[in-house]
């Protein structure tokens, strides 16, 4: 699986080093000819990032046996400041010679990203060369570190190489992706307050899918993941997006192999209002200072109302007795049903079609089911009810929570068990 996905859908750098074993021009490692094997790699995308901050993160890996492949990029038509910065980076980054770190410069005009595949471009391209040095047993562990560059790396971080390090790919994968936990921080107190409510909002979201018994209730955060080498390929690849990719990616590989929440070790991320993506954190933050600066209790954030949630149940609860009952749609029941008539804006009477057609087992319909109503699909859904359920302040939601989900509200904010 790893070869074929390698020969035909990876990026030219990582096909150039499996079929020529060789690193492309824009590529800088002072051990690119040495035998050296590595535990495992990190890969880290990079664009008008500081370098001192960087710089000390890839000082504390230097010791532990972990190739760092640096993908120093920027996008066609970024500011000429923020291009001028990113240079400086990746000029900085090769003069230290790391000889764990793999630099790639994607930042120079010739090599430089396509804005609508952005960061998703630039992970894939590490991920890619990453994959291509374990096909080639330069790499021992199968697991794909993914991180940024405003990550502090606690200790333990890297003790994720210690499963699976021999070289050969499992037989059948029992975890496709590891998701490791995470709190945003800032010195700016405001900013902080910002990050806080943020992140209390992710977590009340995952919640909600846990408590409705959605298969997709995980964080989906780029900087927190490592992906199997056996489901990268498979998933063949990150998604070429501009934002969003880590969900995406996630999200495909949740189809064909479970994702686990890690309990240790904590990641701490600085938390930074950004307009460079057109949705995720840093947008995020930015409106949530707009908010605190109109309402500093925090109660002019607002998120999810939990209605939405019990709906999501009864949705999932549908789909589970559809793929025992083997028929195709009632037409005449989701008139009467909101949920079913939300599910039918989805898609759902074309694909129960379809399935109801094969010949299967009840269990193979569930799966089918639970791959159609995925993680998109069920964010879409919860969405979709906020012209019946408006949002609503989200510190006195999480406040009011019937028990059972506030608790989950609190596994998720503070990853515990």
């Amino acid at each position: 699986m790893i070869e074929s996905y390698l020969s035909t859908y990876a990026e030219a750098g990582a096909k150039t080093l499996l079929t020529d074993k060789r690193l492309s021009s824009n590529i800088y490692w002072p051990q690119a000819d040495s035998k050296h094997v590595w535990q495992g790699c990190l890969i880290i995308p990079a664009f008008d990032e500081s370098f001192a901050h960087l710089d000390r993160q890839l000082g504390l890996l230097a010791e532990a046996n972990v190739l760092v492949i640096l993908v120093i990029n920027a996008p066609v038509g970024a500011a000429a400041e923020s291009i001028r910065r990113t240079e400086e980076l990746l000029a900085s980054c090769i003069g230290r010679h790391h000889a764990h770190v793999m630099v790639l410069d994607h930042v120079s005009k010739p090599y430089r990203l396509n804005p609508k595949q952005g960061v998703g471009l630039a992970r894939k391209i590490g991920c890619d060369l990453g994959l291509a040095l374990y096909f080639l047993g330069r790499i021992r562990s199968p697991w794909l570190l993914q991180s940024d560059a405003d990550v502090v790396f606690p200790e333990g971080y890297t003790s994720v190489f210690s499963a699976n390090t021999d070289g050969t790919p499992d037989k059948e994968l029992s975890d496709g992706a590891l998701i490791f936990p995470h709190t945003h921080h800032s010195d700016d107190p405001v900013l902080h307050r910002a990050a806080s409510l943020y992140d209390l909002h992710m977590a009340y979201y995952v919640a909600g899918l846990s408590v409705a018994g959605s298969p997709y209730a995980h964080h989906s955060l780029g900087s927190t993941i490592a992906v199997h080498a056996d489901a990268y390929a498979g998933v063949r690849g990150y998604p070429k997006r501009s934002a969003g990719e880590d969900f995406y990616l996630l999200n495909k590989v949740r189809k064909i192999a479970p994702i686990k929440r890690l309990l240790e070790p904590t990641l701490t991320i600085q938390a930074r209002p950004s307009s460079r993506v057109p949705f995720g954190t840093g947008p995020a933050l930015q409106r949530i200072i707009q908010s605190l600066a109109e309402d500093p209790s925090g109660n002019g954030y607002l998120s999810y109302h939990p209605t939405c949630f019990t709906l999501l149940a009864r949705a999932i609860n549908a789909l589970d007795q559809w793929t025992i009952d083997q028929g195709a749609v009632d037409q005449n029941h989701v008139d009467d049903d909101p949920v079913l008539e939300r599910l039918q804006t989805l898609g759902l009477e074309r694909f129960a079609t379809k399935v109801s057609q094969q010949k299967t087992t009840a269990g193979r319909r569930q799966r089918s089911a639970r791959d159609w109503f995925d993680g998109l699909k069920t964010l879409q859904f919860v969405r979709s009810w906020s012209d019946t359920y408006p949002d609503q302040p989200l510190q006195q939601t999480v406040a009011n929570l019937p028990p059972n989900f506030q608790s989950k509200v609190f596994e998720f904010q503070t990853n515990t068990d």
